[in-house]
């Protein structure tokens, strides 16, 4: 049976990577090293440079992607970016991506939080079924752009990243299960920028206000929030595929914070050896997290040809999903 699949991977990290103790001397944080590993269980975070910004953390791991499949970027039939860190709040940074590679076919950008990358592999599978033949999902966000560097829970939780993957037709391989999800019966968003939208241009009191930074809910739920979301995703995902946990030989959840993928693991029962928990190195780079830690299993040789690989995600505005990939 004909199905869509992933065929390439690849990965950007910018160069410049903040450990937490160069972090607390250069914004005079009030806590320890020992603080932020405690609560995060990070201990290194890459951030760009002054002169970068996510188009070309995109475009730079779209040109790893594109080399590793001997494809050049005017056979591309589409790119869908994921992206809540965009270069511009209009037009889509997908378009800007597409102007540096020299693209002409629909681009476009889409925003689901920290589950962007499993919404756009699910929007590439429709459009391999329409008759694309390659599609590249990206997901880029630059996090160290839009948070208040005097607000610890900020600063030292988020990163920056890009990553992604061709999508082509396959027939052994391929997505076998997915469930996606936003529970609209859930009030709040998680984490929002309240400024800059139609909502409340911006304005002279916005800004002073630091109303364009990230802003995060303080819920006291939030673990046991993100694992029920995981749970229900996971097993609606396993279903489709007809498969369980058993036949699963890579899980990669959101890489949001490393005790909230160990406390995900014990809740639906899966082995931490076959869970990638990358968080120590990069941080929480929102929708990138989950291609990054693929591509880099791929290089490792961690990802190997046969296996069932599991990805699962929670993100701002109540965002959720599971996807089953045999590669």
């Amino acid at each position: 049976m004909l199905r869509a699949g992933i065929t390439a991977v690849g990965c950007y990290l910018p160069s410049v990577i903040i450990s937490n103790s160069e972090l607390i001397a250069r914004f005079d944080l009030d806590v320890d090293e020992a603080w932020i590993e405690s609560r995060t269980g990070i201990i290194t975070r890459h951030w760009m440079t002054d002169d970068e910004t996510t188009s070309d953390m995109a475009v730079a791991a779209a040109n790893k992607i594109l080399a590793s499949s001997d494809l050049g970027a005017e056979q591309l039939d589409r790119i869908v970016l994921a992206t809540i860190s965009g270069d511009y709040p209009s037009p889509a940074t997908a378009a800007v991506v597409a102007q540096k590679l020299q693209t002409r076919c629909p681009a476009y950008d889409i925003s689901a939080a920290c589950a962007g990358f499993l919404y756009g592999l699910d929007i590439a599978a429709g459009a391999i079924a329409n008759g694309d033949e390659n599609v590249l999902v990206l997901s880029a966000d630059a996090r160290s752009r839009f948070i208040d560097k005097s607000n610890r829970r900020g600063v030292v939780l988020f990163a920056d990243g890009a990553a992604g993957a061709l999508v082509q037709r396959t027939e052994s391989t391929g997505l076998a299960g997915v469930h996606l999800g936003a529970d609209g019966n859930r009030k709040g968003l998680g984490a929002w920028v309240p400024a800059g939208g139609a909502l409340k241009p911006t304005t002279l009191e916005t800004v002073a206000s630091g109303e364009h930074f990230l802003h995060v809910e303080g819920l006291k739920d939030i673990f046991s929030m993100f694992v029920g979301y995981i749970q229900e995703s996971v097993d609606q995902a396993l279903d489709k595929a007809g498969m369980d946990l058993s036949d699963i030989d890579l899980f990669i959840p959101h890489q949001g914070n490393a005790h909230l993928v160990e406390r995900t693991i014990e809740a639906i029962g899966f082995p931490a050896e076959k869970t990638i928990n990358d968080v120590s190195r990069h941080g929480n780079t929102a929708g990138a997290s989950i291609p990054i830690a693929l591509a880099e299993a791929h290089e490792s040789g961690r990802l190997k040809a046969g296996d069932n690989v599991l990805l699962a995600a929670v993100g701002a505005g109540n965002t959720f999903g599971a996807i089953v990939h045999k590669f």
